[in-house]
């Protein structure tokens, strides 16, 4: 699109050194071995699909971390229900597009940083242009957008610079982690709605299944079953969603440094498995395998 906003790095080495010093530490037993791990940060791509209260805020967090090099795609405006939780949803910024006010304002946060601005989000025409040169996309896509889901996971596949692809939503005090990599299930047969097909209340019954894979038991069904089902709209507590955004930044600095590869380090499963955390409950599993 001709009308696409570009972010393009500004500053040094100096600079770009002394703002990330005080990672080094965790990245190695050697100088040469933390920035190196660091070098890797800096030069990774990362697509995030969906900035909302999770994508937009893991974008930042990214940055920080940083990583030098994001893709930012969403097509929704700035609410005033998006202020209880979501990056960059401020008074000032209801009804600017979402992708577009997240870049401003991490670009703000260090000049440092390449960013390409996809306000479209994640169409057909365009999606492949998205993956070129990722190295990890987020899939941050809104719950219901199920046909655009299927657009991105289309293109992952196709594209083969790109390792895997995360999605971690988040449902009352509990957030999930979704891995897909080009040998899992696929989203498609994950998630089991047709292509094309209406979200009538079955196909959303099906969708939310997926979704959630262990609801939590307050409150009752019936109460959220108004909002998932019927409203279809999805409740988020505000204080849930920051979690899954650190413990996302975090693996995703762990895969890209090879953290996660250091002996002891545990090894998210793949789709049909999943990761769960519930802060409420203080419970911490791993499935693998179907779970239906």
């Amino acid at each position: 699109m001709s009308d696409r906003r570009m972010y393009t790095a500004q500053g040094d080495d100096d600079f770009y050194w002394e703002r990330v010093r005080r990672n080094l530490g965790w990245l190695g037993n050697t100088e040469q071995e933390q920035r190196e791990r660091q070098q890797k940060l800096r030069d990774a791509v990362i697509g995030v699909a969906g900035c909302g209260g999770i994508g937009g805020a893991t974008a930042e967090r990214l940055v920080r971390m940083g990583v030098q090099n994001l893709k930012l795609a969403d097509p929704d405006k700035f609410e005033a229900s998006n202020i209880n939780r979501q990056f960059a949803a401020t008074v000032g910024n209801i009804g600017r597009n979402k992708a577009e006010a997240v870049a401003e304002a991490v670009y703000e946060t260090t000049h440092d940083v390449n960013i390409d601005v996809y306000p479209e989000g994640i169409e057909a025409n365009s999606v492949d242009e998205f993956f070129e040169g990722c190295d990890y996309v987020l899939d941050k896509i809104e719950l219901y957008e199920i046909e655009a889901r299927y657009v991105l996971h289309e293109a992952f596949r196709r594209a083969p610079r790109c390792r895997f692809m995360m999605l971690t939503p988040v449902f009352g005090q509990r957030t999930f982690f979704f891995k897909w990599t080009k040998d899992s299930m696929t989203a498609e047969e994950y998630f089991g709605v047709p292509r094309g097909a209406e979200l009538d209340e079955a196909n959303t019954r099906q969708l939310i299944s997926r979704f959630i894979p262990e609801m939590p038991d307050y409150p009752s069904w019936e109460v959220l079953e108004q909002w998932f089902i019927k409203d279809k709209e999805c409740p988020i507590f505000a204080g849930t969603p920051p979690l899954a955004q650190g413990m996302l930044a975090s693996r995703i600095g762990q895969a890209i440094t090879g953290l996660d590869q250091l002996p002891g380090s545990f090894e998210l499963p793949v789709t049909p498995g999943y990761a769960m955390l519930d802060t409420q409950k203080w419970i911490a599993k791993a499935v693998h395998g179907k779970w239906w």
